[in-house]
């Protein structure tokens, strides 16, 4: 932006240098010729400072957009903080609210990929799987994880209790 000021500054030199030069211009062609050169120059020098102002009002924008995503990087952040790694009896593991932070939400679980992710997703209750564990499914990041696992002895005394 200094050098198109510089640069329209010193088209203003050349203009009242070639002022002062007319003076001394006895043929018409030559004045002419120089009018036509000093105009050439401004408009080269308008055209520079076009071109700077337009630069100038892009990284103004580009300054705001970033400072809008570092809001928002700074939003999730303070966000995560409202968790905790929770591991589960089958050795898998979630985030879980903070006790301290929970404001009332019923107790939920955010899988740990959505979490690197900054996109916090409720885990739903899946149910059982293959007679085997408990699942807890994260349908945004199409994760299924067991939280519990149950025995050959402890699944056939459950379904013994279920069926008529």
């Amino acid at each position: 932006m200094y050098t198109e000021i510089n640069a329209a500054l010193q088209s203003l030199k050349v203009i009242s240098d070639w002022i002062t030069a007319n003076k001394s211009l006895s043929n018409y062609n030559e004045l002419v010729a120089a009018v036509s050169e000093v105009s050439t120059k401004l408009m080269r020098a308008n055209d520079s400072a076009i071109a700077s102002q337009e630069k100038q009002a892009f990284l103004a924008q580009r300054v705001s957009e970033l400072e809008k995503e570092i809001a928002g990087l700074k939003n999730r952040e303070c966000e995560k903080q409202k968790y905790k790694l929770h591991e589960f009896p089958a050795g898998t593991r979630a985030f879980v609210p903070e006790p301290s932070m929970q404001s009332g939400e019923p107790l939920h679980y955010v899988c740990e990929n959505c979490m690197d992710k900054s996109q916090i997703s409720r885990m739903q209750p899946e149910g059982f799987r293959d007679g085997k564990a408990f699942f807890l499914k994260c349908h945004k990041g199409n994760l299924l994880i067991p939280i519990i696992t149950m025995s050959n002895a402890l699944e056939r005394n459950i379904r013994a209790k279920i069926k008529p």
